[in-house]
């Protein structure tokens, strides 16, 4: 498998006069934006080493201070690119979490061997986040499948074998006994 480039924040605005940018991100780990091997990707598709010296939060943002860039021209020149780094080169995560590049076009099955479709979108939300689920092409009446990343939806993730095993009905993979079972109480 190609090892993905992984988008980690967008430069949005030069901020103050010694060169600091402010960055659009919604990284979990901050500290990722002090990798080694971090780049910008600029809009004629080109790639340049970056490396930040430090970082701070500011008002739904990150303001990161980087090397070489001292003057408000030189950030200002940096608009628009994107920071980025190849996922191998990503912190390894605990079991059972996931970077979003690993999951995004993998295979969803239903508990029972059913190909569904592909995971196209990872919604977030206050409570959860929900995978959205793009029909495979030939599904009659069936468009999206949004489901939440619970345990009673989501049965396994296995990246080796790449794919992710769900249950669609939210019983985690247990057949229903009765028909009972279907109405609410």
């Amino acid at each position: 498998m190609k090892d993905p480039w992984v988008v980690l924040g967008e430069i949005v605005k030069a901020q103050g006069l010694h060169g600091e940018v402010k960055v659009r991100s919604e990284i979990e780990n901050p500290e990722n934006f002090l990798l080694p091997s971090l780049c910008l990707r600029c809009a004629d598709g080109s790639y340049k080493p970056l490396t930040v010296q430090r970082y701070r939060f500011q008002k739904g943002g990150f303001v990161l201070s980087l090397v070489g860039c001292e003057s408000i021209d030189q950030a200002l020149s940096f608009m628009g690119c994107e920071l980025v780094c190849q996922g191998s080169r990503l912190p390894s995560l605990p079991d059972d979490e996931y970077y979003h590049f690993q999951l995004l076009g993998l295979p969803v099955f239903d508990w029972q061997g059913k190909e569904l479709g592909k995971l196209s979108e990872i919604m977030q939300t206050a409570a959860h986040e929900i995978y959205v689920v793009q029909p495979q092409v030939g599904c009659q009446g069936e468009g999206e499948l949004l489901l939440p990343v619970i345990a009673a939806y989501i049965i396994d993730i296995d990246l080796e074998a790449g794919k992710i095993v769900v249950d669609p009905c939210g019983k985690g993979g247990v057949a229903f006994e009765s028909p009972a079972e279907l109405s609410p109480e």
